[in-house]
């Protein structure tokens, strides 16, 4: 059977035969003749309903991340028969032929038949993270980080793609319950360009430079004298260079209570270097301590996420009702969306972003001695005046048991919310006849999500 090659206006080259059996899209040249495979169709176009996904030549990743973008179920399988690395691919062949399309068939069974399971449904807004959630649950497997020494982050997951903000999109659905975490490993990041690809050295603290050497010390008992031992050798034998006597006997004259480093280039004698590095790609030099350091996992499906899949949609998409700004105080469901989402970008753009949790330490006293309607009806009017008192930036939750309110407050460090202190304090005094204590507790950062444990 002769196959028709037809060349899109973009570039793509795609092929025509029957249209029976599995549709594929076709990137990276003219597809060969495998006639013998009378099943496979070669003649889909991007944007159209396809199967599957056929790489033949060297691509663009980004040419393969935009035909899956425009494709109505952007998790269908890829196949790629040169190599291309690191893109998302389900199946590597080496020659497109009839045995290797058989294999690649054989291949994606499973995955088509877990994504007719789950047909796909997402909002626009939760398009990729749906996605994300889809290809672990139609591949069956975990999204694995793997080592990439070519890609700055040097961390990818193929089995997701190498997009932009993966990792991101990753901890977000982990943070929302959707994916559990498991550590891979920590990298270091180049405070200048943020790259991980960096040469870590031993360093000289006085000048930076490496060329270090290990030496013995050795400590004159007479004089007291403690230097390295190339400081007393003299014609094979040692002589102290303080005192110009001769050490002959260790143990009785002298002793050699451990080593130093000396640097070649100063001169310059340390009981340890001091750990540098220089990035690779920017060639900034830095101490490691001044390093940004980033903990990467493996992502594993929730038997929440498998929920969101077969509701067709994401937490995240309540945001649009939940940030309306119209002023009252959320569920805890709801604060902890909002409180989820705003650590995310607070981590993202390096932007501050604290809790206060405000507690009544004698509301139980107020139940047991002016009843539950006068404790309740407190706890109320205390939690409408905080929700007044606010700005119109933070959110307000109460917890399941209605014994505490929290507060998160974007875009303000912990040290900052002393006056929202004090303006809540002297509200809730000015306002409420019943005598309420307050004890209220500030996080930020990752005691936030302590805090958040608690309730």
């Amino acid at each position: 059977m002769q196959i028709a090659s037809v060349q899109r206006k973009d570039g793509v080259s795609s092929a025509s035969r029957s249209p029976a059996g599995r549709k594929f899209i076709v990137l990276g040249g003219p597809a060969p003749d495998i006639s013998g495979l009378n099943l496979l169709n070669l003649g889909g176009d991007i944007g159209g309903v396809c199967d599957g996904i056929i790489l033949l030549k060297h691509i663009d990743p980004l040419e393969l991340t935009n035909a899956l973008s425009e494709s109505p179920d952007p998790a269908v399988p890829v196949a790629d028969f040169f190599g291309n690395h690191p893109v998302r691919r389900d199946f590597i062949g080496s020659l497109l032929s009839d045995e290797s399309a058989k294999a690649m068939e054989h291949t994606f069974a499973p995955i088509w038949r877990r994504l007719k399971e789950l047909p796909y449904r997402a909002l626009p807004q939760d398009r990729t993270a749906m996605t994300i959630l889809r290809i672990l649950y139609s591949r069956d497997a975990p999204a694995k980080a793997s080592f990439y020494p070519d890609y700055p982050l040097t961390v990818q997951y193929q089995i997701v793609g190498t997009g932009a903000g993966v990792r991101q999109h990753l901890e977000t659905l982990a943070d929302l319950d959707l994916l559990r975490r498991r550590h891979f490993v920590r990298t270091h990041g180049c405070s200048k360009c943020g790259s991980a690809r960096l040469q870590i050295y031993e360093a000289c603290p006085a000048c930076g430079n490496g060329d270090l050497v290990e030496e013995v010390l050795v400590h004159h008992y007479r004089c007291g004298c403690q230097e390295p031992e190339s400081h007393f050798v003299q014609s094979n034998i040692l002589i102290c260079p303080k005192c110009r006597r001769e050490l002959i006997h260790l143990g009785v004259d002298y002793g050699k209570p451990g080593t130093a480093v000396t640097c070649r280039a100063c001169g310059a004698v340390n009981s340890e270097p001091r750990i540098d590095f220089v990035c690779m790609d920017c060639y900034e030099v830095k101490p490691i301590v001044t390093s940004a350091t980033t903990d990467w996992h493996h992502y594993d499906l929730t038997e929440s996420g498998l929920e969101c899949l077969r509701n067709g949609h994401l937490p995240q998409s309540e945001f649009t009702v939940l940030s309306d700004k119209t002023p009252r105080a959320y569920s805890p469901r709801e604060f902890q969306l909002l409180a989820t989402q705003e650590a995310r970008v607070a981590r993202q753009y390096r932007h501050a972003f604290s809790t206060a949790r405000i507690s009544f330490p004698n509301l139980e006293l107020i139940r047991r001695e002016l009843g539950l309607v006068v404790a309740d009806a407190a706890f109320q009017r205390a939690v409408d005046v905080i929700v007044r008192t606010v700005r119109a930036s933070d959110f307000v939750g109460i917890n399941s048991s209605r014994t505490c309110v929290i507060v998160g407050f974007p875009g303000t460090t912990a040290a900052d919310i002393g006056p929202f202190e004090d303006r809540i304090r002297r509200a809730i005094h000015d306002t409420i006849e019943t005598p309420l204590e307050l004890g209220i507790e500030v996080a930020e950062g990752d005691a936030v999500v302590a805090m958040f444990a608690r309730g």
